[in-house]
């Protein structure tokens, strides 16, 4: 490989892509463009928004206490605001009184009085000529006394007995009230009740009548109706204007209870007896941290996929559309050379897109908080991060940026043309964003099975640096499986893309037009021995499919009188409808030898025996394995759902044969079928066999759901793709299979009685549980054999694999049926 070809192709690539008008405005211009101007509408948007003008009514003003007022002439007074008079201006009181009705007279809101006789309705004197769509001041007052006569009749409704044509008539005052509301013209409204004021006053001379000792103590205290307050919360306009006046009366509230203490002769400190005090912790820089911690990662993974997304389809399947694939194919740089400075161009895009847009966001970010005002900069400080979670992001923007580009570069290569392209990249896309968005949870941390996860390890740890909390630099101690893992997965997307080079069919096929019926009946009519790479993948797809959708409706029921039996027969059904009856339908529809697709041949005793002690071998290996990863805590325990349904097996009087059929024939039996029948034999026929082992067994591991047995069956299943190509048999698979889950049932059903298995301290111990421990030398011995078995099995596949290249035996020898 000549790094002088690299730099050439990248060089050219990168030329290519700057000519490119829409790329450069994608990529570069419309960061530095488009959240700045978000910003500025947002700002103004926030700004128009709140200083608009509210409606609010009080009705019956006049039975408010005169001391302290709660209104003046211009409506609530202003001291009661937490604002003063910005809030007086941006919201327009109408108070209700006997003799007139009390506006504000502002330039936002005007003037307007109203003279009301005993015998008449109220009609305003000076009140503001409305403009079209609005309703005069008489107006908004008829509808709100329509409105608290209707509140008064649910409120009744309430206090009756609930029955079923109350509970109608409940319903349809309560939608008829929220409908009234929304077309009324006002946004809160206040019902004081009639005689609030004297109520107070009684109330207040009661308590110092009885600080004073001139009344018996245990008098009751007269009581005070509640002032009503009616907003619509679906509503952001009514919302806006209830927080307002909410302050205002929980302002007004507390110079009530001041003044009633103090003409009592009681101490102000019992207004406030638990005397709460809050110590805020938080530095400045942590607030600010804290901000950019839900914000920096998913805007960093999703512009470093975006930023490769389409100089990756431009750069391969644009090649094939402007037909200049051919030209560069036959220069002189090889195609691993090709393939990487296209790389190394996709790369630098992603980078430099995430690096704008992060920039663009955090200068924008601080430019709105000064200019919302000084009310948002005093609760939310958009101080940048420190040096370090800045250097952490540019360290980790790497490995992930060549992650997307490898696996861009990989997608586009395979599609025929640009539009074909954009169809592949975009669920690529959509399965990032979910991705992301978990792991913004705050519940979501960072922990040893999510640092090995793409794209989940990169987020969490960055959010956690970010975050900048009380111990989080324990986190640096996860940044080298982080960064080992992502660099790893770049490398294997890489690997694909070259692989796809490599490929003349992929390179030069063409666009065509796509007819499910056609593609159907040429499936049916085009047979072969065994199933296409796509028939696998979609079999897996429709077992995986068929679990999730029976998930709701094959719940075990542990309140019945014998769950556990309940629990077998789910288990039995699931297992030949959802996993062998697909597997078995496609081979028997889509190929012309089940012989050939499940590899139903005899083994030899070799093989067999291989399988078996395989098991044997692998069980204390997987067993101590998924107890060490749930002890230190990289895998959660099970489920309290699948604990109980565990346990199941350890209760009652089972027969053994019973437990064996279920737990170790019926699984070895359908998902051998299944994974190592047809989905392997269809992964394998293009002859990689290694990638095809890989791909199913994180296929098998899939569908186990709960994480640890998903990883250990991800790990046995490697072992049973090489037993199944290194026989030529699905037979020795099924024997590993049945032996490891008979093996795991007696674990199980064991596991509280003791006695029932000696163990002599040195190969075999108990833990405190009464499960059995399997000690250093045995796993030892037992690693070391295992090792060996499969040394020795790919050394067999790997002299077959020789042999068939060299064609000295037919092709596909791992997966025909030979006579």
């Amino acid at each position: 490989m000549s790094w002088r070809n690299i730099k050439l192709i990248f060089m050219r690539e990168v030329r290519d892509q700057l000519r490119d008008r829409r790329t450069l405005f994608m990529i570069t211009i419309l960061p530095l463009l488009l959240y700045p101007m978000m910003g500025l509408g947002v700002v103004q948007m926030l700004l128009t928004f709140s200083e608009q003008q509210r409606i609010a009514i009080i009705l019956n003003a006049d039975d408010l206490p005169e001391s302290p007022s709660l209104l003046d002439e211009d409506g609530i007074q202003s001291e009661w605001y937490e604002q003063g008079k910005k809030d007086t201006s941006s919201l327009r009181i109408l108070a209700e009184r006997t003799d007139k009705v009390v506006a504000p007279v502002s330039s936002a809101a005007g003037s307007a009085s109203a003279e009301k006789t005993p015998d008449t309705e109220s009609k305003p004197a000076a009140e503001k000529t409305p403009r079209r769509g609005e309703k005069t001041d008489a107006e908004l007052l008829v509808a709100a006394h329509d409105l608290a006569e209707q509140i008064h009749a649910l409120s009744n409704l309430h206090q009756k007995t609930d029955d079923a044509a109350n509970s109608v008539a409940r319903s349809n005052l309560q939608n008829l009230l929220s409908e009234r509301f929304g077309e009324s013209g006002f946004q809160v409204l206040v019902i004081v009740p009639k005689g609030y004021g004297e109520a107070m006053k009684l109330m207040q001379a009661q308590i110092k009548a009885r600080s004073e000792g001139s009344e018996a103590g245990d008098t009751p205290i007269a009581k005070v109706p509640p002032i009503i307050i009616v907003r619509n919360s679906a509503d952001d306009k009514s919302s806006v204007a209830f927080g307002r006046i909410q302050k205002a009366f929980v302002n007004w509230e507390d110079a009530v209870r001041r003044r009633s203490f103090e003409s009592a002769s009681l101490p102000l400190a019992l207004e406030h007896p638990a005397q709460l005090t809050y110590v805020e912790v938080a530095r400045e820089e942590q607030v600010a941290a804290s901000v950019w911690s839900k914000m920096f990662p998913a805007l960093l993974v999703i512009m470093a996929l975006t930023g490769a997304f389409y100089p990756a389809v431009d750069l391969g399947a644009g090649e094939k559309e402007r037909g200049t694939m051919e030209t560069l194919l036959i220069s002189p740089a090889s195609r691993i050379e090709l393939v990487m400075g296209k790389f190394l161009t996709i790369m630098l895009f992603s980078v430099a897109t995430a690096m704008l847009n992060l920039t663009s966001m955090g200068l924008t970010g601080q430019q709105m908080a000064s200019g919302i005002g000084r009310s948002m900069t005093n609760t939310v400080s958009l101080e940048f991060p420190g040096f370090a979670p800045l250097m952490w992001m540019m360290i980790l923007l790497l490995p992930l940026s060549a992650l997307f580009s490898s696996l861009c570069l990989a997608l586009a290569t395979f599609a025929r043309s640009t539009k074909e392209g954009q169809y592949y990249l975009t669920p690529l896309l959509m399965v990032v964003m979910g991705l992301t968005m978990f792991c913004l949870s705050p519940a979501v941390e960072l922990t040893p099975l999510y640092s090995v996860i793409p794209v989940v390890n990169v987020t969490l740890l960055l959010k956690g640096l970010l975050l900048n909390a009380p111990g989080s630099g324990n986190l640096v101690m996860y940044a080298v499986p982080v960064l080992v893992s992502s660099i790893g997965y770049s490398v294997l997307a890489l690997w694909w893309a070259i692989e796809l080079y490599n490929s003349e069919d992929v390179l030069f096929r063409e666009a065509e037009k796509f007819d499910l019926r056609l593609w159907f009946r040429q499936m049916l009519r085009t047979k072969d021995a065994v199933p296409a790479f796509p028939e696998a993948v979609f079999c897996f797809i429709l077992i995986l499919m068929l679990q999730f959708v029976a998930m709701k409706y094959m719940g075990t029921d542990l309140s019945a009188p014998d769950p556990g039996s309940s629990m077998m027969r789910l288990i039995v059904v699931q297992q030949l409808t959802m996993i062998a009856c697909p597997a078995v339908f496609m081979g028997m529809l889509l190929t012309t030898s089940l012989r050939a697709t499940f590899r139903l041949r005899m083994p030899s005793i070799t093989a067999m025996a291989i399988g078996i002690c395989l098991a044997v071998i692998a069980h204390p290996l997987s067993m101590e394995l998924s107890r060490f990863l749930v002890e230190y805590k990289v895998f959660p325990e099970l489920p309290e759902s699948a604990g109980r349904v565990m346990a199941l097996m350890k209760t009652g009087e089972r027969s053994t044969w019973l437990l064996l059929m279920v737990f170790a024939v019926t699984p070895a039996i359908c998902e051998e079928l299944a994974f190592r029948g047809f989905i392997l034999s269809g992964l394998a026929r293009g002859g990689r066999l290694a990638i095809a082992v890989g791909i199913s067994s994180l296929m098998f591991g899939i569908i186990h759901m709960i994480p640890q047995q998903a990883f250990n069956a991800a790990l046995l299943g490697l072992v049973l793709g090489l037993l199944a190509i290194y026989s030529r048999s699905l037979f020795p698979a099924m024997a590993f299979h049945f032996c490891n889950n008979a093996l795991a049932t007696f674990y199980q059903k064991d596991g509280s009685s003791p006695d029932k298995f000696q163990t002599d301290g040195v190969f075999l111990s108990r833990y405190d549980d009464g499960h059995l421990s399997f000690q250093a030398p045995l796993l030892i011995l037992c690693g070391i054999a295992g090792v060996l078995l499969i040394i020795h099995m790919i050394k067999v596949v790997s002299k077959e694999q020789d042999l068939k290249r060299r064609g000295l035996i037919p092709a596909y020898t791992e997966i025909s049926d030979p006579e």
